[in-house]
């Protein structure tokens, strides 16, 4: 035995071997993430026991609007109206001053009698918040599941919200999938929809196997007992952290309800332009400094795994002997095949489609876009988006 591994030795030396077996224990991170844990969200199915629940509650759908936006008065609006759910209501919160737009939301609060209006009047030296106008939203709801949605925001399909209820009957923090919308598919694109894809991934296989940390801010909800236990949102410094700072502090493994299902699907606008995009995503992800250790580890080791993984193929097939060179492709070909068939599969359960071919190009520049986005969302969080 020790004269066989003298041989390989002096064959590739201690060196060449080490750069190898970097290359594999990179190989098996990068397995473990997309053939284990990325890969529960495809077989994920929402098994746990039925709480003791006799039929799915009555749901106050809760959303705020800023501004004047016509896109939420002729789509977005009745979209959720026209929800193919037994005993709901939408409440809409109005943070703004224009007569004639309130007037509007009105008129169609007059046609829907399961609709609740409140409006809440900011000036340019009182600054109204997301979750200010949340809370009054709440306290508006006559109902104890609350699931909250956005402006921007349009659920795929009219029974959205008769699969979302089906997660109150499972758990207390009920979460569905959200999609970034954009104009065309150019390769730019592309690269956005799989930067937010593997960030909702990430977030998505934590809550199947451990605890949940972020939900999409058009597609999630809670208990109003789970809100009255807190007191409320936290955080009250920053206008963001609804969907994450305020989840982390409620969730528990046991009480969340992840609905993944082609009618549970939401789908969110997103600026087209690459430097507007980057804005949106910094602004939104800049909570991440304040996630625990372990969630953002979880996030870092894949991204870090997976560009020391290209440079370690890189060099190994630079200047390995033959025999060592094909052994680092063969592992660079294999990671390839498993990324892809999990990110397929997984997209799909997800809400997004056609990746595959494409695919090799968010895979190589992801790691540094990721890490563009998150050297600035290290910096301090903003307090407030106009």
């Amino acid at each position: 035995m020790i004269h066989f591994l003298n041989n390989i030795l002096d064959s590739y030396t201690w060196q060449g071997l080490a750069l190898l077996a970097v290359v594999l224990l990179l190989f098996f991170v990068q397995l473990y993430y997309y053939g284990i844990a990325y890969y529960r969200i495809y077989r994920f199915r929402l098994m746990r026991r039925r709480r003791k629940v006799l039929e799915t509650p009555p749901i106050s759908v809760i959303v705020a609007v800023r501004g004047e936006d016509e896109k939420f008065l002729t789509e977005e609006l009745p979209a959720l109206l026209h929800q193919k759910y037994g005993h709901f209501e939408v409440v809409v919160v109005y943070i703004g001053n224009d007569v004639e737009y309130y007037e509007e939301l009105q008129n169609i609060r007059n046609n829907y009698s399961y609709m609740r209006l409140t409006k809440m009047s900011g000036s340019g030296r009182i600054y109204i918040s997301t979750k200010q106008a949340l809370n009054v939203g709440i306290k508006s709801a006559q109902y104890d599941a609350l699931l909250f949605t956005t402006t921007g925001a349009m659920p795929r399909s009219d029974e959205w919200l008769d699969f979302m209820a089906k997660g109150f009957e499972r758990g207390e923090v009920i979460v569905g999938s959200a999609v970034p919308h954009f104009q065309g598919n150019s390769i730019k694109t592309y690269i956005m929809r799989m930067v937010e894809l593997h960030r909702l991934r990430n977030a998505i296989s934590r809550g199947v196997i451990d605890k949940l940390y972020y939900a999409p801010r058009s597609n999630y909800g809670f208990s109003r007992r789970l809100y009255n236990s807190t007191r409320g949102y936290n955080h009250l410094g920053i206008d963001i952290g609804d969907n994450d700072l305020y989840i982390q502090d409620i969730v528990t493994p046991q009480a969340t309800a992840i609905v993944l299902s082609p009618h549970s699907i939401v789908e969110e606008d997103r600026p087209e332009g690459w430097s507007e995009w980057l804005e949106h995503i910094r602004y939104y992800g800049s909570t991440r400094k304040d996630y625990p250790l372990n969630v953002r580890s979880f996030i870092s080791r894949e991204r870090g795994s997976r560009m020391l993984f290209f440079l370690a193929t890189i060099v190994a097939i630079v200047v390995l002997p033959l025999e060592l060179k094909l052994a680092a492709i063969i592992f660079a070909l294999l990671r390839y095949a498993v990324v892809v068939w999990s990110s397929q599969r997984v997209a799909r359960k997800l809400g997004e489609r056609n990746i595959a071919l494409k695919y090799w190009i968010y895979d190589l520049s992801g790691p540094i876009i990721e890490w563009i986005i998150s050297s600035n969302e290290s910096h301090n969080t903003p307090k407030l988006w106009r």
